[in-house]
C-alpha cells in the first residue's frame, strides 16, 4: 500500500510504499499523484522504501506506464531505503527516466529532503546574460550506435569551425544483475566486466579513428550511469558543447532516448541533439 507523508514544503509530494504493491493500490493512488501534478506543475517526489517488498506483475507495470507518461513531470526524486536491490533499481531506473533520482540510506533522510528542496543552479546564477562566446570544448557522447556515429561528424564539424578541444566519452555501466530483486546473480563479474571495459576502450579508439580525431582527440571511458556521468565530467571539465545521438520518441526508443533527454534537462551548457 501508499500512505501519504505530510511535508512543509508544498512542491514535494512525499509517499511511503510498504509491503507488496498490487494493481489495486495504484489504481488508488496515481489519481492522487496525477492531481498534485496537474495543480503544482513540475514536482519533486520523496518515496520511502523501507518497508517495501516489491510489486505485483500487473503493478510493476502500472509503475513503468505511468513514469513514461509523466517522466518530464518530475524534478528529482529521493528514495528511501535499506535494500542494495533498491539502489541498484534507482540506478536502472536513471538510463530510462530524465528526473534526477538519488538513493539515500534511513540516516540521511534530512540530507534527502534539502537536496529535494534546492534549486538547480541557484548558486550559480548569472546576475547578467553574458555574451555568446565560441565553443571552445565540445564532448562527443558515444554508445557506438550510428546515432552516435552521425553526432561525432556533427561535433568534428563544430571543433573545426571553432578550434575547440574535444574529448569523446563512452560510458560504462556499472550495473549488477539480480535474481528477483533479492541476490546478486551468481556470476565471475570481474572478468565480464574487464572484458567490457576493453571492448569499450578499443571501441573508442576505432571511433576516434574513424573520425580522423587520433591526434586530436582525448578519449575517456566513464564508469556509472550514463546521464550523471556525462552531465558530471561536463561540469568538470568545463565543457561548453555536449554532442549527443538522440533517439525518437515512440515506443522503446522512447526509452532509449531518455539518456539525451535527461542531459538537455540538466546539462549547464548546451547540448546539440543529432537525429538520425
Amino acid at each position: 500500500m501508499f500512505e501519504r507523508i505530510s511535508l512543509k514544503n508544498e512542491n514535494i509530494f512525499a509517499v511511503k510504499a510498504k509491503g507488496v504493491l498490487t494493481d489495486a493500490d495504484y489504481k488508488a493512488f496515481l489519481p492522487e499523484l496525477e492531481a498534485f501534478i496537474k495543480q503544482k506543475g513540475t514536482i519533486s517526489a520523496y518515496v520511502d522504501l523501507q518497508e517495501f517488498k516489491g510489486w505485483e506483475a500487473k503493478a510493476a507495470w502500472d509503475d513503468l506506464k505511468f513514469g513514461l507518461a509523466h517522466d518530464l513531470d518530475f524534478e528529482r526524486i529521493a528514495i528511501i531505503g535499506t535494500s542494495s536491490w533498491q539502489k541498484w533499481l534507482i540506478n536502472v531506473s536513471s538510463i530510462f527516466f530524465t528526473a534526477d533520482m538519488r538513493f539515500f540510506p534511513p540516516e540521511k533522510t534530512q540530507e534527502a529532503l534539502d537536496w529535494l528542496q534546492k534549486k538547480r543552479g541557484e548558486a550559480n546564477a548569472p546576475e547578467t546574460e553574458r555574451p555568446f562566446q565560441p565553443y571552445s570544448h565540445i564532448l562527443l557522447a558515444s554508445d557506438f550506435s550510428p546515432h552516435a556515429e552521425r553526432a561525432g561528424r556533427r561535433a568534428v564539424e563544430l571543433a573545426d569551425k571553432y578550434g575547440s578541444s574535444i574529448s569523446v566519452v563512452h560510458v560504462l555501466d556499472n550495473m549488477i544483475a539480480y535474481n528477483e530483486f533479492s541476490e546478486p546473480v551468481v556470476i565471475d563479474q570481474v572478468a565480464l566486466y574487464q572484458e567490457l571495459e576493453a571492448s569499450s576502450r578499443r571501441l573508442l579508439e576505432e571511433l576516434v579513428e574513424r573520425l580522423e580525431l587520433t591526434d586530436r582527440a582525448k578519449i575517456h571511458l566513464l564508469k556509472g550511469t550514463p546521464k550523471s556521468e556525462i552531465l558530471s565530467f561536463a561540469q568538470e571539465n568545463e565543457v561548453d558543447l555536449i554532442v549527443v545521438g538522440s533517439h525518437g520518441q515512440r515506443g522503446l526508443e522512447r526509452i532509449l532516448g531518455s539518456v539525451a533527454a535527461g542531459i538537455v534537462k540538466r546539462a549547464e551548457c548546451d547540448v546539440l541533439t543529432i537525429h538520425l
